[in-house]
């Protein structure tokens, strides 16, 4: 057996294991049977063809490879479909990619993915499931692993491995020196249904970003309907823009591990937490190293992210074990947050311990320039006192008219809370709108300097023609 067979089947047995299911204990080369290929071959199929479909069940992805828009790509049942260093998986405009049960697509250290689509040819990649019987967590989404700085086990080391895999599996270690490391490009592109649970507390989510480096450019990306994280970021440098993290079971934007990067123009709506969970659906949460034993709160890089026009949608109908916060910082992070907008959530942002206020009290945390409407049932729409262990922090010390934080009791939102059609634009008296209300992003070639209104849409609204909110 290759190394491949060999994980694929301890994943199946583990999957079996979990779910009862024996049918998941066939050899991976029978998974999910799609019938026998044509026997013609294709430099565009590295797998087998039949008809306009492409079934991904040969061999890892070790050159460089083009999936093109006149096939569907599958992803067999429980495959960890790795693009191996040196190879660049480049995907045209249109082009459809559908992951089977318990599957993942990774980009591994090294690799590239060039995933460039237009407006008008938006790329897909979803569950296999039919039209209107998706469901969140069915598959993986896309794992991308790249070379740039994390804090995970700092001092003593610079890389980590997915918390999916083992030290058996080369290709699952992120981490490295290079801040300008690049994976490729994702642009206008839609992840939907993943975050597979593969066994407890490890899961994937729609995207996954693991020391990724700003070479990296992701813009005018959409996850949708997953079971874990719309994104989240281990450590890492890459920035992002035009991000919809829409109807995710989990948080919305979720960075740990030393995340230095930046972001603008993000939607967060997270309005489709399954009744009876009993997991925390936030719309930030965000952490520095895990583990404090050693001082890990303090691990460098720290998570000290810079993110400007940002809206945050929670629902107050959650019926879950949990309060879902519409930011969560703790473990020591740091974080520069303005022009944002919080809408809806049962609790407000929270600082949830000492080294996190520590970030806050020398500045390198801070929230300011933004709008909270709805937020709870007090006037502040901050955080009460929280339950040992944590220690009860004062965050309007922190979020506050002096940081032109602003505490509004009309809804600024047009339809934000619509699953099928949202429209997250502001009203159009709304003090989002107000240019004097927001803080100048910085014009430093990231940033759009002109976007002086707070959340993520102005005027122009730029999920309009690529974005999609399907249903389960």
């Amino acid at each position: 057996m290759t190394r491949t067979m060999i994980l694929m089947s301890l994943l199946a047995i583990t999957a079996a294991a979990c779910s009862g299911d024996t049918e998941s204990m066939m050899p991976p080369g029978d998974a999910g049977g799609s019938g026998s290929g044509t026997g013609t071959t294709d430099p565009n199929c590295p797998g087998t063809l039949a008809s306009s479909v492409c079934r991904l069940d040969k061999d890892n992805i070790t050159a460089s490879v083009t999936f093109a828009a006149k096939y569907t790509y599958v992803i067999p049942r429980l495959r960890q479909l790795f693009v191996e260093p040196g190879a660049t998986l480049t995907v045209e405009p249109g082009t459809v990619v559908k992951g089977e049960q318990g599957s993942v697509l990774v980009i591994t250290r090294g690799a590239k993915i060039i995933a460039d689509g237009t407006k008008d040819k938006t790329i897909l990649l979803t569950s296999s499931q039919a039209d209107g019987s998706r469901t969140a967590g069915w598959w993986g989404g896309i794992l991308i692993l790249g070379k740039a700085p994390v804090n995970a086990g700092k001092p003593a080391k610079d890389e980590a491995i997915f918390e999916a895999f083992t030290g058996a599996i080369p290709e699952g270690f992120f981490g490295g020196t290079d801040p300008h490391d690049s994976s490729g490009t994702l642009r206008y592109v839609r992840i939907e249904f993943a975050g597979f649970n593969f066994v407890a507390d490890r899961e994937f989510n729609n995207l996954t970003l693991c020391g990724v480096g700003d070479g990296t450019t992701i813009d005018f990306v959409q996850v949708h309907g997953g079971s874990d994280d719309g994104v989240e970021f281990f450590g890492g440098t890459v920035n992002v823009k035009h991000l919809v993290s829409s109807q995710n079971q989990d948080d919305g934007f979720d960075t740990d591990n030393g995340w230095h990067g930046k972001a603008q123009f993000v939607i967060v709506q997270n309005v489709s937490h399954p009744a009876g969970l009993t997991e925390a659906s936030n719309g930030y949460e965000s952490d520095n190293f895990a583990d404090n034993t050693n001082g890990g709160f303090t691990f460098m890089p720290r998570t000290e992210p810079t993110v400007y026009n940002v809206t945050l949608i929670g629902d107050h109908d959650y019926t879950t074990a949990k309060d879902n916060f519409a930011a969560v910082f703790r473990r020591g992070t740091g974080g520069h947050y303005f022009n944002h907008l919080w809408s809806g959530f049962q609790v407000g942002p929270e600082i949830r311990d000492a080294a996190t206020k520590a970030q806050a009290d020398a500045g390198t945390l801070e929230i300011k320039n933004s709008i909270f409407f709805g937020n709870d049932t007090s006037a502040s729409q901050l955080p009460p006192p929280q339950a040992a262990p944590a220690i009860d922090i004062d965050e309007s010390a922190y979020i506050n008219a002096t940081n032109k934080d602003l505490f509004v009791t009309a809804n600024p939102l047009t339809d934000a809370l619509n699953k099928t059609q949202p429209n997250f634009k502001p009203v159009a008296t709304s003090e989002a709108l107000v240019s004097a209300n927001a803080a100048p992003p910085p014009d430093d070639g990231f940033f759009d300097k002109t976007a002086t209104f707070i959340g993520a849409i102005g005027t122009d609204d730029w999920t309009a023609g690529w974005t999609k909110y399907p249903q389960n």
